[in-house]
């Protein structure tokens, strides 16, 4: 499962940019405040049904380990960060 984070909150303080949410996550809070939900390539919207407006939007996130690095200094650094 993909893990999203925030990446456009316009009328809603319910989600927190700093915070990485689950699709089970995100539909749950949407649901419980009467929002729809829909995906939409590696992305998710949530809207509201009354105004037809958007109140937040997420993106997919690499999982943590997933990207590589992409030259050899950052590459030095996560073998010393992580190694």
């Amino acid at each position: 499962m993909a893990d999203y984070r925030l990446t456009d909150r316009k009328f809603s303080r319910q989600w927190r940019r700093s915070k990485v949410y689950t699709e089970r996550e995100i539909r749950r809070l949407a649901k419980k405040r009467g929002l729809e939900f829909f995906v939409r390539k590696g992305s998710i919207h949530v809207t509201d049904p009354k105004t037809k407006q958007t109140v937040a939007n997420f993106q997919a996130v690499a999982a943590v380990g997933e990207a590589a690095p992409d030259n050899e200094r950052t590459r030095t650094l996560a073998a010393l960060r992580f190694g």
